[in-house]
């Protein structure tokens, strides 16, 4: 079974944003592209070991990697072009393949650790 053209691409047709992509990792000296992905943001809270409670915000953006000939990877940013978070820049801590044809990326606003 084809799960990223069967289920994959009519869930990005449906929910997918616009967003420029910066590959200054994954293709260093590369220009921006577009791109599109599901962005999702949500607070996450972390109990810590002496009981208090951090709280942050987890966001990721899925990706169909039929849709990237080299996919984002850590490091690289992410800015929206549409949607609530248009116009910030995210770069990408994580990465995790679904097995399926698809990409997790978490996204962070802070700058990354040099």
């Amino acid at each position: 079974m084809d799960f990223s053209t069967l289920v994959l691409l009519p869930g990005m047709n449906t929910f997918a944003i616009a967003v420029t992509v910066r590959p200054a990792v994954s293709q260093p000296g590369a220009l921006d592209y577009p791109a599109r992905g599901v962005f999702s943001s949500m607070p996450t809270d972390v109990q810590m070991q002496d009981g208090t409670t951090f709280s942050d915000q987890q966001t990721t953006l899925g990706i169909r990697l039929r849709e990237f000939a080299v996919p984002p990877v850590n490091g690289d940013r992410i800015t929206p072009t549409e949607g609530e978070a248009a116009g910030i820049t995210f770069w990408v801590a994580d990465s995790g393949v679904d097995g399926q044809g698809g990409m997790t990326l978490t996204l962070r606003k802070t700058d990354p650790p040099e």
